[in-house]
């Protein structure tokens, strides 16, 4: 799954995940991935999906697909020290999962990650581009105060 742009149009196109869907948890704690965001078949062939679900920014945890995920996890960020880079990817390492979706679509909320998520009967699932992120829907704009749309300084610079 290659998830860098291209300038190339009959090759394969960028996934990428945008939007917020807001799903049921079951009593086992799985919820339904939004098909907009489930890899597509190759011709006829299943593409076996692997994500990762880890800590995220704000208080969210993180669905990646796992070689998005082991890519930023081998790599070190620039200007951080190799000691910090240990013990960041450390706790990263000891805080993430390995989930593949059942033949349903649904991905399965590791117990571990289920209470600090904050989740018990829904789940709300936001697109970030290469990520999604995942959320309590009650607790998404704690630490946004309340923030519809970015601000004034994002949008001028996306939209150039």
């Amino acid at each position: 799954m290659n998830l860098e742009p291209t300038a190339e149009t009959n090759t394969e196109q960028a996934i990428a995940y945008y939007g917020s869907h807001t799903r049921k948890v079951d009593a086992k704690g799985r919820f339904h991935l939004p098909f907009q965001f489930r890899a597509e078949k190759a011709g006829e062939e299943e593409i076996q999906e692997e994500y990762m679900i880890c800590p995220g920014p704000h208080g969210s945890w993180a669905l990646a697909p796992r070689d998005v995920w082991l890519e930023s996890f081998q790599t070190r960020p620039e200007g951080q020290s190799k000691a910090d880079y240990i013990k960041n990817s450390r706790r990263m390492s000891r805080n993430s999962y390995l989930t593949v979706p059942d033949k349903q679509g649904r991905i399965a909320i590791p117990p571990l990650v289920k209470e600090p998520l904050g989740v018990e009967k829904e789940i709300l699932i936001v697109g970030m581009g290469a990520t999604m992120e995942l959320w309590a829907p009650d607790r998404i704009d704690g630490g946004e105060a309340g923030a519809q749309t970015p601000s004034d300084d994002y949008l001028f610079e996306f939209f150039g």
